[in-house]
């Protein structure tokens, strides 16, 4: 019986988050939509073979691969805010709480802390995800190794007058490889690793009492990803500059959304007695 009133509360209190579960799972879906189903429209492409922008070499094999970025970004993220709440937690900070919403009856402080800081880390990660991926195709910007993506065919560019080409030149049997090369702004990589080592930077500084250089490796691995993707000429820098400004946007609407509106009670000072 006792077991049962236990699973009902917890029941009512994942009802009180249903729509910021909806969020993520819907920015989820779209996101990967976007990345596997969804290219660029191909018809509004034009490029020289001589622009030096899109001339840089591919690079087959990335410092950091799609799979890495999610591992560095979404797993490393979550570990450490789990690894704090389950097993660090006298690195919390005691008023902790306070910043967040009330909490119900039957559910305990350490949970509700922690459920909310993972679920703000989760709308966190896939509102980002889903922008980025829908401002890539709408952008539809070229890589810096386009041409080498593209393999263009030499004859149909020395048979035509025209200074500018489209897709119809492309060589590149490998259309995956091929409309890739037509998703560079704003950087994925970018925007993934910044929102989520941003966010835990951000929440150790917040809800820790760790100093500052125990978690400073959060912006620094954040930058080794970034200068990666320019050096694998993935990327132009505008491209990464671009995604880390997409993710700084994010965390602070997503983290203004689940801390702010009770954080700000701090703000002022506490009434006088008289």
């Amino acid at each position: 019986m006792v077991s049962f009133i236990a699973d009902e509360k917890h029941k009512d209190y994942f009802r009180l988050y249903y729509f910021q579960y909806m969020i993520a799972c819907l920015c989820t879906i779209l996101f990967l939509y976007s990345e596997i189903s969804l290219v660029p429209r191909g018809q509004n492409i034009q490029f020289s073979i001589d622009d030096p922008s899109i001339s840089k070499h591919y690079e087959a094999n990335e410092l950091v691969g799609p799979l890495g970025c999610l591992i560095l970004s979404v797993g490393l993220s979550n570990l450490v805010v789990f690894w704090t709440c389950m097993f660090d937690k006298d690195q919390l900070k005691k008023n902790r709480i306070a910043l967040l919403r009330e909490r119900p009856d039957g559910i305990s402080k350490d949970f509700h802390f922690m459920h909310t800081s993972l679920l703000c880390l989760m709308l966190v990660i896939s509102i980002n995800a889903a922008l980025t991926g829908t401002l890539k195709l709408i952008i539809g910007n070229l890589r810096p190794d386009f041409v080498d993506r593209c393999i263009p065919d030499l004859q149909k560019i020395n048979d035509s007058e025209s200074l500018v080409f489209g897709l119809d030149v492309c060589k590149q049997t490998n259309k995956w490889i091929l409309y890739e090369g037509l998703k560079s702004t704003p950087s994925g990589h970018s925007s993934f690793i910044v929102s989520a080592m941003g966010f835990t930077y951000l929440w150790q500084k917040a809800f820790t009492t760790r100093k500052t250089r125990s978690y400073v490796w959060c912006p620094l691995l954040a930058l080794v990803v970034m200068v990666s993707r320019v050096v694998d000429h993935r990327h132009h820098w505008y491209d990464v500059v671009s995604g880390a400004a997409l993710a700084f946007l994010v965390i602070y609407g997503c983290w203004k959304w689940t801390f702010f509106n009770v954080a700000k009670r701090d703000i002022l000072p506490s009434p006088v007695s008289v």
